[in-house]
């Protein structure tokens, strides 16, 4: 069994029940020298309690900056895989492909009611027109959209 650390080897040989460690010495040699199982033990112990301390302080490092909303969210919230999130992008340049078809009225106004979800109440006073107006904007561009997946 065979250890590699930073620019050492502890190593154990079971046949011959003997520890020894490797390394390179200041005049580039190789070295091997025979330790005894105390040594090797103490290595072990505090290498995993080094291990650990590192472990729980990136934990915490990483939690640290995240809002308690994102820990819930990373909670509750199933990673997303690769598959899935090209799917999303591929989805997502459809749509604005298929938005590149409206008229700048209906772009702003599907972008703002439906991105956005200003009411179309809202929207209409923002935009000092009839709510009927909005609305007829609204399906025109929907209907684009639509024939534009259609195809």
């Amino acid at each position: 069994m065979q250890y590699e650390v930073d620019s050492y080897t502890l190593e154990y040989i079971e046949d011959e029940d003997k520890y020894y460690i490797s390394f390179v010495d200041s005049a580039n040699q190789d070295c091997r020298i025979e330790i005894d199982k105390e040594i090797f033990d103490t290595y072990m112990k505090s290498k995993k309690a080094y291990t650990k301390i590192k472990n729980e302080t990136s934990r915490y490092l990483e939690h640290s900056s995240l809002t308690d909303e994102e820990i819930y969210k990373r909670a509750f919230d199933p990673v997303e895989s690769v598959e899935e999130t090209v799917i999303k992008n591929i989805e997502r340049k459809k749509v604005n492909q298929a938005m590149q078809n409206l008229t700048e009225a209906q772009y702003r106004r599907i972008d703002l009611h439906i991105v956005n979800e200003i009411t179309i109440r809202d929207l209409a006073k923002i935009e000092m027109v009839q709510k009927k107006q909005i609305e007829k904007s609204l399906q025109l561009g929907l209907k684009k959209i639509k024939k534009f997946f259609e195809k």
